[in-house]
């Protein structure tokens, strides 16, 4: 509470805030040809900020402070060298290629590139050291560790990793694949596929769909503040009358956008995503049952039966006219 006046010197500088804690995010959308502006606007509210805290017996710490500028790989304008604190003195905050937020890494280019490197190499870490203590564990230990330390690390935040590469889907697909391994106690070259299967657990790319499809539904039922929930929107009938209108679970979609970044927004993904479960996955009556349902759902996705559905064989009879000799 003693910070929230922070909110109302950024607004007079036309920035807006999120507050978190005592992780404070200053952020504003801005064209490039106006960015001088910007810019001396982001400095004046700095030195404002600080001066406010240095009144209140605060400290901004520099040290801390982090800026990030995110744009388009296509943009090729060169980003500002650093934007000053305080002008009276030389300490300054330069931009940096990437900034942590929340326990998310933000690049330039908002690709998660840095954020999936920071993953893999904390995953790795855990399972170098599970990989020490495998003996004498169960299988059933195994998993529950894999759980606590493994997947506990791909999950956070994974649904702002919709749209990764397929580069960067299989750097996190091969660490899942090791913890399966480590469960299995197998250092081989065979697939997983099957073992992963056995131990139900879904792919990393099925992870993510997991928790978009979750979110949808907690905007729909109620249970996410509102500035998530205005995200999405129910399907209107249209003037002229179509199958689809019948049917009510359906969300309106944003029209597609050839700019990548914009595909991942939720208000974009999300609804994409929903309409494509079942009917009645879509019309499931309570949470609980929503997820055994959607984990169900991306199982079968995931792990498709391979056998060949054969079909009966038929034989062709004449009926002959008993009239006829």
């Amino acid at each position: 509470m003693y910070t929230r006046e922070i909110q109302d010197i950024a607004g007079v500088y036309g920035l807006q805030v999120h507050m978190y804690a005592d992780d404070t995010q200053l952020y504003i959308s801005f064209d490039p040809t106006n960015e001088k502006i910007i810019f001396e606007n982001v400095q004046n509210c700095l030195e404002h900020i600080k001066w406010w805290m240095n009144t209140n017996y605060l400290k901004l710490n520099a040290g801390k402070t982090e800026l990030v500028i995110i744009n388009n790989k296509s943009d090729k304008t060169p980003n500002p060298t650093s934007i000053f604190l305080q002008k009276s003195d030389n300490n300054s905050t330069e931009p940096s290629t990437d900034a942590r937020n929340l326990g998310i890494w933000f690049d330039q280019t908002l690709t998660m590139s840095s954020h999936v490197s920071r993953v893999i190499q904390s995953c790795w870490s855990q399972l170098a050291n599970l990989w020490r203590i495998r003996k004498g564990l169960s299988i059933q230990l195994k998993t529950q560790l894999v759980h606590q330390l493994v997947h506990s690390r791909l999950d956070f935040g994974n649904g702002l990793l919709i749209g990764l590469s397929k580069r960067d889907l299989q750097r996190l697909q091969k660490v899942q694949n090791s913890a399966v391994r480590f469960v299995y106690g197998s250092k081989g070259r065979r697939g997983v596929t099957e073992m992963r299967k056995k131990l139900h657990f879904l792919p990393v790319e099925q992870r993510i769909q997991f928790k978009i499809c979750l979110l949808v539904y907690k905007c729909l039922h109620g249970l996410v503040p509102e500035y998530l929930s205005d995200m999405i929107t129910r399907r209107q009938p249209k003037s002229r009358k179509v199958r689809l209108d019948e049917d009510m679970t359906l969300l309106e979609k944003r029209h597609d956008t050839k700019y990548l970044t914009t595909q991942k927004a939720f208000s974009v993904c999300g609804p994409k995503l929903w309409n494509k479960l079942p009917k009645n996955l879509r019309e499931a009556t309570s949470l609980e049952t929503f997820k055994k349902m959607l984990k169900s759902h991306l199982f079968t996705v995931a792990y498709p039966d391979n056998k060949a559905v054969t079909q009966p064989r038929t034989t062709k009879t004449k009926i002959l006219n008993p009239s006829c000799p």
